[in-house]
């Protein structure tokens, strides 16, 4: 993995601990839910797993769900390449994706998800429209994980699962 950029000052490591990035928080809270999900359909799948799920990082809750076939192959993979961006958030304070990166990961969900309500579609146009990332509404963030949601959550009803109630 590349080093990341330095930050030379302290009053540089406040602004960037401290400056407004709603893009940021969306895009953690949409991890989360497809966290939830993943760990839902593992459950599922048998609930003899359930305990085992709990303890999984994100990338094993990937890779078990495509070793089950609760996701399929397309799916996996940008999960797999959201949650590499997720890490990088997490474990590189200077990491700021760029749009060409952003567009990029939501080019490759609209092949692999449904976009239901136009999220993904919504977003790509918005983020075209932008210089960079935090120029982004945090809705169009959000967007791709709703629709990611959605997806898991059909998944989830086919095999059973109540509409509403987990």
């Amino acid at each position: 993995m590349k080093k990341p950029p330095a930050i030379p000052t302290f009053s540089e490591l406040y602004e960037r601990a401290v400056s407004d990035r709603s893009w940021m928080g969306a895009f953690l809270s949409g991890h989360l839910a497809v966290e939830f999900m993943l760990r839902k359909l593992i459950g599922q799948y048998d609930a003899k797993l359930t305990t085992f799920a709990d303890e999984l990082r994100h990338k094993q809750l990937i890779d078990l769900n495509g070793q089950i076939g609760t996701i399929s192959p397309a799916q996996q993979g940008v999960l797999n390449a959201i949650n590499q961006m997720r890490n990088k958030l997490a474990h590189q304070i200077t990491f700021n994706p760029s749009i060409g990166e952003m567009t990029a990961l939501w080019g490759q969900a609209a092949e692999a998800f449904t976009d239901l309500t136009d999220g993904i579609s919504q977003g790509l146009e918005e983020m075209s429209n932008q210089g960079n990332l935090d120029s982004v509404d945090a809705w169009v963030i959000s967007e791709l994980f709703v629709q990611i949601c959605y997806d898991l959550h059909a998944e989830y009803t086919d095999r059973g699962g109540h509409e509403e109630s987990f």
